[in-house]
């Protein structure tokens, strides 16, 4: 739909309003005109208001005659005098023939043809003597539409302010529901993330303190994450400390034993040796823990750069450096590749960290005496990797804190692909998939 004839919901509650306001306006126009109208009608009906207002013109009619001198012949002069008096008609006859009438006969008294009407009430008729001669004046009085205009006038001025007073109630209920947003939003400002934010109604602003809302929520929940992460990490540094103090501490007792030559016998130097070894190993393995965990929030936090590779030479590649390794530590393995080039896009440095990782870990668990088997496949615009060892269950189980997991789930994301894991009693799978750009033919 084209957007310049789109009406969003408040601009269409502002029609709607506008054309309530007018309907109200106008049936309070019309019920105010018909009510006044027959006030008016009743009163000048009622009472002499009219016949006093007829007086009146006439007595003014008589003395601008006589001051003035006005001959029967002076009709603009007369002309003059109706228009400003503005609601009389003066009609003059000599003999039964119409000397002077206002515009609508002036034509006829030119061509002398409009003759007296004999059914005019007499006593509407007055002898009035001009400079010239007497006449008979006849007049005729709409002093009442004078005051049905200004009745109207009112009744149209009572209307549009009805009209204005309807609108800005309207607008002034949007305009206060913006000054309270405003107010919240400064509350929020302010640091008080807790403060709820008023929806009223269902149009563009409700719409707007919604999505406010829901930013709060999630700045909230970012700042809950950020504390717990926090909190996390302090627990972490001080448990790795004290993890780290213990054979640190252990590695140097071994080590002064060693150079102070406290031992007795040769073969105690051999225990030391081997005891100082197995910490230092120890020392290793706590590092590296610690080293993966920073691992996971940087991960986390930096955008990948990726690089156009080879697909089949690059996973032959990290698949050949893995199974070298495997095999120094007597491990075998089953290989089903696929032959079908492709084009893939990948950070290589940390996908060779999710490969050490998953084959460090086959090393460290890993069942000898069962292949390990590592299968690739493409199904349309998808590569997928399946690597499948048996677990050795004559290694004491060791509870680990699923920080390489969490990194190479985290790698594999940051390369719009699929990490995931599916563990039985013996076999230990990992699944990773990846969308590849395109096949070369």
């Amino acid at each position: 739909m084209n957007k310049n004839f789109f009406i969003g919901r408040l601009k269409a509650k502002l029609i709607w309003a506008l054309l309530l306001s007018l309907a109200l306006a106008a049936g309070l126009f019309l019920l105010l005109q018909t009510a006044s109208e027959g006030l008016l009608e009743n009163y000048l009906i009622k009472t002499s208001f009219i016949k006093n207002q007829q007086s009146d013109a006439l007595s003014a009619f008589q003395d601008f005659v006589a001051e003035n001198r006005i001959a029967t012949t002076d009709h603009e002069k007369m002309a003059a005098w109706v228009r400003n008096e503005k609601y009389v008609n003066v009609y003059l006859f000599k003999d039964n023939l119409l000397l002077f009438a206002t515009d609508g006969y002036k034509a006829a008294t030119q061509s002398r043809e409009y003759l007296f009407n004999a059914t005019i009430n007499d006593q509407l008729i007055y002898n009035l003597e001009f400079s010239d001669t007497n006449a008979r004046v006849y007049m005729e009085f709409f002093f009442e539409y004078k005051y049905y205009y200004i009745v109207t006038i009112l009744n149209v001025a009572v209307s549009v302010l009805a009209f204005i007073v309807l609108i800005l109630i309207f607008i002034n209920q949007k305009t206060s529901y913006i000054s309270r947003l405003e107010q919240e939003i400064k509350i929020l400002e302010g640091g008080n993330l807790d403060y709820p934010i008023s929806i009223r109604g269902n149009d563009e602003l409700s719409s707007l303190a919604a999505s406010i809302n829901e930013m709060r929520r999630s700045f909230i929940e970012r700042l809950n994450s950020e504390n717990n992460a926090k909190v996390a990490n302090r627990e972490l540094v001080t448990a790795m400390s004290h993890d780290l103090r213990t054979p640190l501490t252990a590695l140097l007792g071994y080590l002064d034993i060693i150079k102070y030559e406290k031992y007795k016998t040769r073969e105690d130097l051999i225990k030391y040796i081997h005891n100082s070894r197995d910490k230092a190993y120890q020392i290793k393995q706590l590092s590296d823990k610690l080293f993966e965990y920073f691992t996971v929030f940087k991960t986390d936090e930096d955008d990948l750069e990726l690089d156009a590779f080879n697909g089949n030479e690059l996973i032959d590649q990290l698949i050949d450096e893995q199974l070298l390794i495997l095999q120094n530590n007597g491990f075998q393995f089953h290989l089903d590749t696929f032959e079908q080039p492709f084009t893939i896009h990948v950070h290589l440095v940390s996908i060779r960290r999710v490969f050490d990782n998953i084959f460090s870990n086959i090393i460290k668990y890993g069942n000898k005496s069962i292949p390990v088997n590592i299968r690739s496949d493409i199904s349309e615009r998808l590569l997928s990797l399946t690597i499948e060892n048996h677990i050795n269950t004559d290694i004491k189980k060791e509870i680990g804190t699923g920080i390489g997991i969490k990194t190479c789930a985290r790698i594999i994301e940051k390369h719009h692909g699929h990490f995931s894991i599916s563990r039985t009693k013996e076999v230990f799978t990992v699944h990773i998939s990846f969308t590849i750009q395109e096949r070369l033919n």
